[in-house]
């Protein structure tokens, strides 16, 4: 049984009342959890397909109440059924609340959008989903080992619209004072809203690191706040539900910043886009998922606007970003054209580390931050001018290639994935994109003496 310290309990029954706090806690002893929570990356498939999909593989599927892109799972499926969308990028596993996140923030097609805090990318693959891979995302994280869990899902499902940055939240602020539209900080924090899922530690809660994680999130939100173009929104979210990181933070940075102001234009959208808000308990400021209440992980959120310009100095530290000429690129594009049908449109290719990266013409439109990196590597590229496609490049592409595309049988699908050699009869050497029903799989390489899908190990 998980153990709560008497203070923890204390501090949760004098900020919600007792019944409520026995609930809570209560949902944390027994790990009370709703459906299986996913997202569909309606960049690559539409949620009525999706779930067409999975009630043939025994689920029953209900909308998300709590945003208009998930969808919950009850039942057992057959094998392959949760693993196939997921490494086509069709599906993200994500929670209801931290969805509603980005229904709060709401990002645009063709706005400059900010994630500060983006590692492993759940929020951020959203967010690039709602801009339609149209605009700017710039994806920051200080965590190295976190980064390479964003650079992955970012390139599984398909983004083109998105730097990858790893820099200090002042830094960045110097850089691009006033820049972006819309801007999420979900920073560090005690983590109680993990408390119900076997990730939660109530072992290691005591107040005293609910004052060092709200001094840490007040100087960020500071930060975040300066990028903030007069007018945008920025959402401040936690995983903790206490009332020092959350509305302390947010009314303590209020007091000091006359240029910020509690977004009321966000509680009106949601209930115009018909998306559920959780019932709110004891007056408290934002919107909370009591676990209790929400059968999901806790969660806080509240959007904040400004509503004038902030006094401020750009430092003109600025990175370009470097594209093939059209002459240059000819070579790519013959290649997919020639070999798969493919005609690369409203993207351009960037050279970058022993790849060409497909990147959305609008990222043009923001130099990138420094140290950057990209979001998808298409292709790998040699000396001599060889080249393939990426086992990234092929989930991406299979979809838009008209020829060299081999549909795998369920059992072919299975030994390939499981890096076992596949025979196919009648097909010649080469290279081919390879599918199992609708889904990509990636890279086919069909040899003379042995026939195996190019896929990463950890793919």
């Amino acid at each position: 049984m998980t153990q709560m310290k008497a203070p923890f309990q204390d501090y949760f029954r004098t900020l919600i009342g007792e019944k409520d706090a026995e609930q809570f806690f209560s949902s944390i002893e027994k790990k009370v959890m709703g459906p299986r929570s996913i997202r569909v990356n309606t960049l690559k498939i539409t949620k009525k397909a999706l779930t067409k999909w999975f009630k043939s593989q025994g689920y029953e599927v209900a909308d998300s109440p709590y945003s208009s892109d998930g969808i919950e799972l009850t039942g057992a499926g057959v094998e392959w059924a949760l693993k196939m969308p997921y490494h086509a990028g069709f599906t993200y596993p994500q929670d209801a609340a931290s969805m509603f996140a980005v229904e709060v923030l709401d990002p645009q097609p063709g706005e400059f959008v900010l994630d500060l805090t983006a590692a492993p990318g759940g929020k951020t693959t959203h967010m690039a989903q709602r801009m339609n891979n149209t605009g700017v995302l710039v994806a920051n994280d200080m965590d190295t080992h976190r980064l390479k869990a964003l650079r992955s899902n970012l390139s599984r499902l398909g983004i083109v619209n998105a730097y990858v940055s790893r820099m200090s939240a002042s830094k960045m602020a110097d850089i691009y004072p006033e820049t972006f539209d819309r801007i999420l900080l979900d920073p560090s924090c005690s983590g109680e809203g993990l408390f119900v899922t076997n990730e939660g530690q109530p072992n290691y809660w005591n107040k005293k690191g609910l004052k060092h994680f709200s001094g840490l999130q007040f100087g960020l939100l500071r930060s975040a706040f300066r990028m903030l173009k007069p007018g945008g929104r920025l959402l401040y979210s936690t995983c903790a539900l206490n009332a020092v990181e959350n509305d302390g933070v947010v009314e303590d940075f209020l007091a000091k910043t006359p240029e910020a102001a509690v977004d009321a234009n966000a509680m009106k959208e949601l209930k115009k886009k018909k998306i559920k808000v959780p019932v709110q308990l004891a007056g408290l400021q934002g919107i909370r998922f009591w676990p209790h209440k929400t059968k999901t992980k806790g969660f806080f959120c509240i959007a904040i606007t400004k509503t004038a310009a902030q006094p401020s100095e750009r430092h003109e530290e600025r990175n370009s970003l470097r594209v093939l000429k059209k002459d240059e690129r000819k070579i790519y594009d013959v290649f997919l054209k020639d070999h798969f049908g493919i005609t690369v449109k409203d993207c351009e290719w960037v050279p970058f580390e022993h790849h060409l990266f497909l990147v959305g013409k609008d990222l043009l439109r923001l130099p990138p931050p420094m140290g950057f990196s990209l979001a998808l590597p298409a292709l790998k590229t040699y000396e001599n001018e060889e080249m393939k496609p990426s086992h990234e490049g092929s989930v991406f592409f299979t979809s838009m290639a008209t020829k060299n595309v081999i549909e795998l049988t369920k059992e072919q699908m299975e030994k390939a994935m499981k890096h076992e050699p596949l025979e196919l009869k009648g097909v010649k050497e080469g290279m081919y994109f390879s599918k199992y029903l609708d889904f990509p799989i990636g890279l086919l390489k069909v040899g003379s003496q042995r026939t195996e899908l190019l896929v990463p190990k950890m793919a």
